[in-house]
């Protein structure tokens, strides 16, 4: 790495020190955004991925980096870095950090600034960087130019340790700010370069709540955002119903219960319910707080790191592990089961696949063979829905690949609709925007690529409004990544909403469906991605199997 400047740069002594010592403790993504400020960052940064140190994301859009730090740190479960020049590009960052501050995804967002002394003085491309992302930063590090080459080093490495160590334990996004001063970068000593060496990622002990539930008739667990496997483990073990949206990371295990908004609501069951263990964050249905503040009914939240703990009732007793105290009722055993079996009772008569008969292929008569062959291909020609959507794209992903949901109502009907199923389920609910939904995908798939992984690809199944909101990020998307656009020609979500029975339909069509009309096939185009566009259950089947490279699959809808 070269530099026309000959002094030694601080901010260079710095930033190598601070990214060293990240590597050391297990960082492995770097994500940088171009600007002069933060020059020395990025330079060295491009280094050490050459070096095999470091994984490297260059990404214009400030706003799409964030987001895709915040996928990297979602799958991979390490801090992604990501690296800004100073103004208006801070705050681009602000959207992914909101978002994992309220799901609980550890970031660290570094940020090139000029000098403290010059920000009150309309200097260009200069603000306020510090406080910008206000309660959504755990931690902020407004650190001053250094003052020699040794302090440079110190700042680096103890502001790089304490950021990760907050990051870690408080599960969210940290801010560091380093002031650089000219000379803004210089050439890295090699013999230090060649000293590092990646480290396993931090273990940071924090203090853990714990209380024990006592595997009795009448209690449910239910599996929200950031849940995990734990959820359907603690299911299993209490002989209760598992209530798990489908992104929760537990929405599997023969406790599971799919059709929980109908048996939620059940009088025969919630009648029974006297403890709600909640872990993570629910998100998709209001039943689940109907439940919870029943009068008489018992609410244990586990806290899994996001921002702002679930508390549908002051009763809330919030911990972060529960012990199960096991019980020799059989009756408390089967509760759980019954439930569940129930379920997939209910689910098995809905969704019923069309089939032909098979012994129609081989009949000896042209008339059954024929038969058969029309019925098949009525079969393929059925028109898509997003209920047929989100079937297919749930039997075709298995548990090495991954599937992101966008902030849409198709993660509603898969909530509704799918089978258990142990598979990377990911959507960005901490606020449930639509924004950033491509990106944060592409994060997922790049940290997802693992060598010692088997391959697999990743879908992302979205509406045209969160398609075109971030669009742009079109331009990151590598490898296997599918891109599944349900259009249905705006935020047909809100038809949902009561006030549509009072509104002016045209109003409520403008400026709450908001229709977009956009060209998604001229959109792949201008960003050298596959497009397929699928009307028919065969088109789309079709389209599931084209894995090798990035395609964007649309599928028009009649509003459905």
């Amino acid at each position: 790495m070269t530099s026309k400047a000959s002094a030694v740069s601080h901010a260079t002594n710095w930033s190598l020190a601070f990214l060293r010592t990240l590597i050391e403790n297990g960082v492995t993504d770097i994500v940088v955004c171009p600007g002069s400020r933060s020059q020395s960052l990025a330079l060295l940064a491009a280094e050490l991925a050459d070096r095999g140190l470091l994984t490297l994301h260059v990404v214009l859009d400030e706003r799409a980096a964030g987001f895709l730090a915040l996928g990297l740190s979602l799958e991979s479960g390490r801090p992604a870095v990501v690296v800004t020049t100073s103004g208006s590009s801070v705050a681009n960052l602000h959207p992914a950090v909101v978002e994992a501050f309220h799901q609980g995804t550890p970031l660290l967002l570094v940020t090139a600034d000029r000098p403290a002394s010059v920000r009150a003085q309309g200097g260009g491309q200069t603000t306020f960087h510090v406080g910008m992302f206000a309660a959504a930063a755990h931690g902020t590090f407004d650190v001053p130019p250094a003052e020699s080459p040794a302090d440079a080093e110190m700042s680096g490495a103890s502001v790089a340790f304490d950021a990760l160590t907050i990051a870690l334990r408080e599960r969210g996004p940290v801010h560091v700010n380093p002031q650089f001063i000219e000379p803004l970068s210089s050439e890295a000593p090699t013999r230090y370069l060649e000293s590092i060496r990646p480290g396993e990622l931090l273990v940071v002990e924090r203090e853990s709540v714990s209380t024990t539930i006592e595997a009795t008739f009448g209690v449910v667990v239910v599996a929200g955002l950031g849940a995990g496997v734990r959820a359907e483990k603690w299911a299993r073990e209490l002989g209760a119903p598992l209530f798990a949206e489908v992104e929760s990371g537990s929405h599997f295990g023969p406790h599971l219960v799919t059709d929980y908004r109908t048996i939620a609501v059940n009088p025969e069951f919630a009648d029974a319910v006297h403890t709600v263990i909640v872990v993570g964050r629910p998100t998709l249905s209001n039943v689940i707080d109907q439940l919870c503040t029943r009068e008489g009914v018992a609410v244990t939240v586990v806290h899994v790191g996001e921002g702002v703990p679930y508390r549908p009732t002051e009763r809330v007793r919030l911990v972060d592990e529960i012990v199960v105290a096991r019980s020799g009722d059989d009756i408390a055993r089967e509760w759980g089961l019954v439930w569940a079996r129930r379920s997939r009772m209910t689910l098995d008569a809905h969704v019923v696949e069309p089939a032909a008969d098979v012994d129609g292929s081989i009949a000896d008569d042209h008339a059954t063979r024929s038969a058969f062959a029309r019925r098949e291909m009525e079969i393929q020609r059925e028109p898509v829905t997003s209920d047929l959507i989100v079937r297919l794209v749930w039997d075709a992903t298995w548990p090495h690949d991954r599937l992101v949901f966008g902030a849409s109502s198709i993660i509603r009907i898969a909530d509704s609709i799918v089978p258990g199923k142990p598979i990377r389920v990911h959507s960005n609910r901490g606020l449930a925007g639509i924004d950033g939904t491509i990106a944060t995908a592409q994060g997922i798939a790049s940290a997802s690529r693992r060598p010692d992984a088997p391959a697999g690809v990743t879908r992302v199944v979205l509406g045209d409004l969160a398609a075109a909101y971030d669009s742009s990020s079109l331009a990151l998307i590598t490898g296997p990544i599918q891109v599944i656009v349900c259009n249905n020609n705006g935020g047909r979500i809100f038809e949902g909403l009561d006030v549509k029975a009072t509104a002016n339909p045209a109003h409520f069509e403008s400026v709450m469906l908001t229709p977009q009309h956009v060209n998604f096939e001229a959109l792949a185009q201008a960003y050298g991605i596959a497009y397929r566009r699928v009307e028919t259950r065969g088109q789309l089947t079709s389209a599931l199997t084209e894995t090798a490279e990035p395609i964007l699959i649309e599928a028009p809808l009649l509003h459905g």
